[in-house]
């Protein structure tokens, strides 16, 4: 089995990400499955979702799933085609809090299973045929969160990117709706 290509595009919120992992899918031969990984919890995230399935072609299959991802392409993993994640970061937020906001706790265990999880996703993937387009945010060049909680998902986050990054083909991080390749 042919492996696939993996290629991690990060940036800042509006930054262009998404649209630019779109416009790689689109220039792609073959089917795409785009992957969402956001939970609707309020009317503005509701609102960004409707936004991005206006932006899809009718013809993309879409799969839902926040938490897990590794399972959600074993259907798929040994066709041709492309697979679009968005995001990386929405499911570092899934794994942060697993469903449970109310009752937010974070410790090194945890950390080490939301660590292995990606992992596994990423050992899915290079096990397929399918090329692989990552978005993630890139939040460690703000300031330091205030919180403990803000400061958890800022150091989950830029561990799973740096994960994806060292098993990435490609890297981009889009500024201002401009890519610049980083690997």
């Amino acid at each position: 089995m042919s492996q696939g290509k993996i290629i991690l595009i990060l940036g800042g919120s509006r930054s262009g990400k998404s649209e630019y992992a779109e416009e790689l899918a689109l220039a792609s031969e073959g089917p795409v499955y785009y992957l969402a990984t956001g939970i609707v919890t309020d009317a503005e995230m509701a609102e960004r979702v409707e936004q991005q399935r206006r932006r899809r072609p009718a013809h993309w299959q879409t799969i839902e799933e926040p938490l897990k991802v590794a399972q959600a392409i074993e259907p798929i993993r040994d066709k041709q085609g492309v697979l679009l994640l968005d995001s990386l970061s929405g499911w570092v937020t899934n794994l942060l809090y697993d469903h449970n906001l109310a009752d937010w706790q974070w410790d090194e265990a945890r950390e080490a299973k939301a660590l292995s999880l990606i992992e596994g996703f990423l050992a899915e993937l290079g096990n397929s045929k399918l090329r692989a387009l990552i978005v993630g945010d890139e939040v460690g060049l703000s300031l330091v969160p205030p919180t403990a909680e803000g400061r958890a998902f800022r150091d989950l986050n830029g561990k799973a990117n740096q994960l994806v990054a060292a098993r990435a083909d490609e890297v981009y991080l889009v500024v201002a709706g401009l890519p610049l390749k980083i690997k």
